[in-house]
């Protein structure tokens, strides 16, 4: 077997026919929409395996070219999507097949990660582990629909509830709630940036990407609520709903039917208001319990939570490849200088070089004097959840020296990174 790129669009009912095959009927009138649709489709990304009978593919893999967020920094990821063997295919390498192939791909694009929802059978000898959280597992967190119908509203009187509306800066200004119009994007990217920035979603989107998201749901024919909160004429926070169908397959008849699926802003009294408004949705739509698929640190989960909200804390998860490490150094300099500048190490200037079992890379931090060598030492799979922040420097046993282990805080911190239901499109 051979692996070669896709003859598009000639060959189009041949791939839509082989997801079919493989993923169902479902699948298929999803992809047969999507497929070959999105801004950034190339079918120098699209690879397959011909199969012995004219027309058949055997065996199909593809990238999605993705941006993943880490503090300020952008680094180029290539997502591997609908990667699968016919059964009667099984077996016989193919996914390894078209695995090299897509990896080398990577390396052309210049890809910093490459990323993957697969099976850790097929991913894990590749160097590929888990250093993403999903919004998505067996449970999510949720609020029931009459206890959020009280956001909103504070009783100056109750001691509980002033003490509450103090703590999250709630002043119980007026602020409208409407849905989203296309000029209010640029502002809506300024949020989820903000957000990203913390590490509550880790993909970063240009506007290619958040036109795509926006239209394909009208083209899937998927309800997808989109509202912001506004105080004099100033956008202050927004959300993403969908109102009319489960997204939790994992759960399904117990999973919510109506759930906020992202949700950015820290204006008290705006996420006050917007969470008020999706539950006289959920209510009018006689829902009685609403998903919540947010960050467990965002100003949101916040509100949810004095409000009733149950919240659970783990997550599914997806795998990370750490393709260029020279390449990712360079691209994340800017936030590591950043998150030097304001340690207790900020005095000093620090050379650092990283170095996995094939790859090194070297960045100087700080000005002034001889740069101090900092040397790290791990496998990939460790220093990918290091860049991450899935791990922190105290998960790493050994392949540094203890000295170093302020700095190394410093700059590899421990986070909660999630990647959004949205980007999953």
């Amino acid at each position: 077997m051979s692996v070669r790129n896709i003859r598009w669009p000639g060959e189009q009912e041949a791939v839509l026919t082989h997801i079919r095959e493989i993923y169902g009927q479902s699948d298929y009138d999803t992809w047969s929409i999507t497929y070959g649709h999105a801004p950034t489709f190339d079918p120098a990304d699209c690879f397959v395996l011909d199969g012995e009978r004219p027309g058949e593919i055997a065996g199909h893999g593809m990238i999605i070219p993705r941006q993943i967020q880490i503090g300020e920094s952008v680094l180029p990821t290539a997502e591997i999507s609908l990667l699968g063997m016919l059964d009667s295919y099984q077996g016989l390498g193919g996914e390894q097949l078209l695995l090299e192939a897509i990896h080398q791909r990577m390396t052309e694009r210049g890809d910093v990660f490459g990323l993957s929802f697969g099976s850790p059978l097929v991913f894990e000898p590749w160097q590929y582990e888990y250093a993403a959280g999903l919004y998505l597992t067996s449970y999510e967190s949720d609020i029931a629909t009459d206890l959020a119908l009280k956001a909103g509203s504070w009783d100056p009187a109750h001691s509980y509830e002033r003490r509450t509306a103090d703590q999250l800066g709630a002043r119980g200004r007026e602020v409208a709630v409407r849905r989203f119009y296309l000029p209010d994007l640029p502002t809506v990217k300024m949020l989820y940036a903000a957000e990203s920035a913390r590490g509550h979603y880790l993909m970063a989107r240009d506007d290619e990407a958040w036109n795509w998201q926006i239209e394909n749901q009208e083209r899937l024919d998927q309800p997808d609520d989109f509202i912001v909160a506004e105080e004099d004429d100033r956008l202050v926070a927004y959300a993403r709903l969908v109102t009319q169908r489960q997204i939790n397959t994992f759960r399904d008849t117990q999973a919510a039917r109506f759930s906020v699926i992202e949700a950015a802003g820290d204006h008290p009294d705006g996420i006050e208001s917007l969470l008020g408004e999706i539950a006289r949705m959920a209510d009018a739509l006689t829902v009685d319990r609403i998903g919540l698929f947010v960050h467990p640190q965002s100003a949101f989960m916040r509100h949810a939570l004095v409000r009733g909200a149950n919240q659970r804390h783990f997550t599914g998860a997806g795998f990370l490849r750490l393709h260029n490490l020279p390449a990712a150094l360079q691209r994340l300099a800017p936030t590591l200088e950043a998150r030097h500048s304001v340690s207790e190490c900020d005095s000093r200037a620090y050379h650092l070089i990283i170095r996995t079992e094939n790859q090194q890379a070297e960045v100087t931090l700080g000005t002034g004097g001889s740069p101090e060598i900092v040397e790290l030492e791990a496998p990939a799979t460790v220093v990918v959840r290091l860049l991450t922040g899935w791990f922190g420097i105290d998960r790493v046993v050994e392949g540094y020296q203890e000295r170093h282990a302020l700095l190394l805080r410093s700059l590899f911190p421990q986070r909660d990174p999630k990647i959004g239901l949205a980007d999953l499109v």
